[in-house]
């Protein structure tokens, strides 16, 4: 396309499009917020996290009661009232009496049924430790997913601005009789595709904008302040160290191990009901003087009884089964987990070699590529041996694959923060390149390579 003198020289919309690709890198005004802020607000005041403290609490109160004493009873009463007279005195066997009686459990009752109080305790605090790990982990990927977005949004924002000028320049070109409809249809094209890229990747910034405050506990609809740029980072452990660093410290691990110690207790606890359970009374009658006004002497008695647990076949040996199963299902989970866990281990981390290799291969070479052949471009189109379209098509090269590179990043960040939750804890990162934060600009705003 040839474009006419006094509309618009070649050099106004190279300078426009070298603007768009290659612009000056603004200040920020804000200091931007790490994720740790987010983090540690999430970990600190979500409601989810409060009510399993609160089950604790519940937890480590059942214990006592468990090891406790069942309540002694009292009894007061009269014995062998004569139904015709309803006289104290006239009978000898008539007594008013007051008692108590207290039950014993077998030996052993009582410390088991703390110590299976006590597991599901234990267990309780490894889920609520696991929830944090997740939580964690959540607001990580959430974080990253938003920074990354955003990165999209002003690489498309840039790609937009430019398209806007350059659509109303073909636009009076063609005006005047200067240019091709077709350039004009294409720019309007391209930039149509930029403002419906540019709508959904806002809608998706205001989704995790509002996801980002409820996991930290903050008011969803609270802005979010600038992030900070995501580098490209590895994990420099192997796959056989965080197994171990899983096996050691998934806080889920340990919930179902404790299940499996609960479920010991449990069995014991069966085997403790085929034992019989003793109540001990004493009571103390107190009888009238004879109608003769002779004294009669008080009495005292005592008594043991105790429970007789004959139904074994029907109700004891099938409590035993129970729990024998519960403990070996309580096994079975772990296995899964631990199965489990491997495979999502070997996925994260051959996910995150797979982002970090393409990530470079984008900062090193596509991009700077893609730089050097819209150079190309531009010279040729200078001279006018490379029309419109194909100067259009080198630029958005290079817009797509910023966009692309930031989506990267981000998937890498996330990758990262699935692995944690896998292993249990926090993982170091590492830049594997040095600069590598950001896709460097490898021409200056003249288009000359640098």
């Amino acid at each position: 396309m040839r474009i006419g003198k006094g509309i618009m020289a070649p050099g106004r919309i190279l300078f426009l499009l070298l603007a768009a690709v290659f612009p000056l890198k603004a200040v920020a005004e804000e200091v931007p917020f790490p994720v740790s802020r987010y983090v540690d607000a999430g970990l600190a005041d979500n409601p989810s996290l409060e009510s399993m403290r609160e089950r604790i609490r519940m937890k480590e109160n059942a214990a006592i009661k468990a090891g406790a004493l069942d309540d002694p009873k009292l009894r007061v009463g009269v014995n062998s009232i004569p139904v015709r007279s309803g006289d104290f005195r006239e009978e000898d066997m008539t007594t008013k009496e007051i008692g108590v009686s207290q039950m014993f459990p077998w030996p052993g009752m009582r410390k088991t049924r703390t110590e299976m109080v006590l597991r599901e305790k234990e267990e309780t605090e490894f889920v609520l430790e696991e929830m944090r790990n997740m939580l964690r982990s959540e607001i990580k990927m959430t974080y990253s997913e938003l920074s990354s977005v955003r990165k999209q949004i002003e690489a498309v924002r840039r790609s937009e601005d430019v398209l806007k000028d350059i659509v109303g320049v073909t636009q009076e070109i063609y005006a005047v009789g200067k240019g091709s409809q077709p350039d004009v249809l294409r720019g309007q094209v391209e930039f149509g595709r930029m403002r419906e890229m540019r709508i959904g990747l806002e809608n998706r910034e205001s989704v995790l904008s509002v996801r980002l405050n409820t996991l930290a506990a903050m008011p969803p609809d609270r802005p979010v302040p600038p992030l900070e740029d995501l580098p490209e980072i590895a994990v420099s452990r192997g796959r056989k160290e965080l197994a171990e660093i899983y096996e050691a410290e998934r806080p889920a691990r340990k919930a179902v191990q404790a299940r499996v110690h609960k479920g010991d207790s449990s069995i014991r606890m069966a085997n403790l009901a085929g034992k019989p359970e003793f109540e001990v009374s004493a009571s103390y009658m107190q009888r009238d003087a004879m109608p003769d006004g002779t004294k009669r002497s008080d009495m005292f008695s005592s008594m043991v009884t105790m429970t007789l647990p004959i139904w074994r076949k029907g109700k004891i040996e099938p409590g035993i089964r129970e729990m024998e199963a519960e403990k070996r299902m309580a096994g079975r989970e772990l296995a899964n987990l631990d199965l489990e866990t491997s495979n999502s281990i070997g996925r994260s981390l051959a996910t995150m070699k797979s982002r970090r290799e393409a990530a470079i291969l984008y900062r090193t070479t596509l991009i700077p590529q893609a730089e050097q052949s819209f150079q190309a471009t531009a010279e040729s189109y200078r001279v006018g041996k490379t029309d419109f379209p194909m100067l259009m098509d080198s630029v958005m090269a290079i817009l797509s694959f910023r966009r692309e590179y930031a989506a990267m990043v981000g998937d890498l960040h996330m990758e990262k923060a699935r692995l944690e939750a896998a292993v249990g804890r926090e993982l170091e990162g590492a830049a594997p390149d040095p600069g590598g934060n950001a896709p460097p600009d490898t021409m200056n705003p003249n288009g000359e390579g640098r």
